[in-house]
């Protein structure tokens, strides 16, 4: 098996350097193709927003543009950002962690994915229907572009994040931390912990915290389960081993 410690360090210098340059590139080529279709990217955002924003600077709104073209061209060349990280640490694993590290990628991936989604469709109309209702009085809901990007931006990495949940689960048990007894007997205290967490990430009212603490529930009785059913799995091979 290669090692990744075999060659000189100006070897590995000089691939890190290619494989970084590969990374700017597309990635550079991906934000000039995002911000040439930034004004449709920008009308799918606006249209979950309820009502006209404003730009209170000159470049506000090309400012705008350019962070939805930066966040997409993340976003379209992270599969060749990770590939090239990939070929870069591969050859120094094992091939059990490398199938270790491939599902827990995968997995991160599609958890982050499925967190945003979340927030898109069924938390972001709820959040800001909420916040606009206490638009009364005198208090006139006049939002600037920039803050409503980057409040939209922020709430769906929040949630994107949140669901990494069961990674880490997963995780620790591997790792030996923590074990499948030992979270379910500490339920109510994660429980707890959860609601605590929802509060520091999310906007501050009930709703939104609520909302974001019942998935991530639903995903920590979802990681204990694979805990149990891998656990198990584990011990059988030992004994049958034996």
């Amino acid at each position: 098996m290669k090692n990744i410690m075999e060659g000189s360090f100006w070897e590995h210098l000089e691939e890190l350097r290619h494989r970084l340059f590969s990374v700017l590139g597309v990635l550079a080529g991906s934000i000039i193709v995002s911000f040439v279709f930034s004004r449709k990217l920008m009308e799918l955002v606006l249209s979950s927003c309820p009502s006209e924003l404003q730009a209170l600077a000159p470049t506000e709104a090309i400012a705008a543009h350019l962070n939805i073209s930066l966040a997409a061209g993340i976003l379209v060349s992270s599969p060749v950002i990770f590939y090239q990280f990939w070929r870069f640490v591969s050859p120094g694993l094992y091939r059990k962690e490398r199938k270790a590290a491939v599902r827990a990628a995968s997995a991160s991936a599609l958890l982050f994915l499925a967190g945003a989604a979340f927030a898109w469709f069924l938390m972001l109309e709820p959040a800001i229907g909420l916040f606009r209702s206490f638009e009364t009085g005198n208090i006139a809901g006049h939002w600037s572009l920039a803050n409503y990007i980057g409040f939209l931006s922020r709430f769906i990495i929040i949630f994107g994040v949140a669901f990494q949940l069961p990674v880490l689960v997963l995780m620790l048990v591997s790792l030996g931390v923590v074990t499948p007894a030992g979270l379910a007997k500490y339920r109510r205290h994660i429980i707890v912990g959860l609601l605590i967490i929802a509060a520091i990430l999310t906007p501050p009212d009930p709703l939104t915290q609520v909302m974001l603490t019942l998935p991530l529930y639903l995903l920590f009785e979802l990681s204990l389960l694979t805990a149990r059913i891998g656990s198990r799995r584990k011990r059988n091979n030992r004994i049958a081993e034996e």
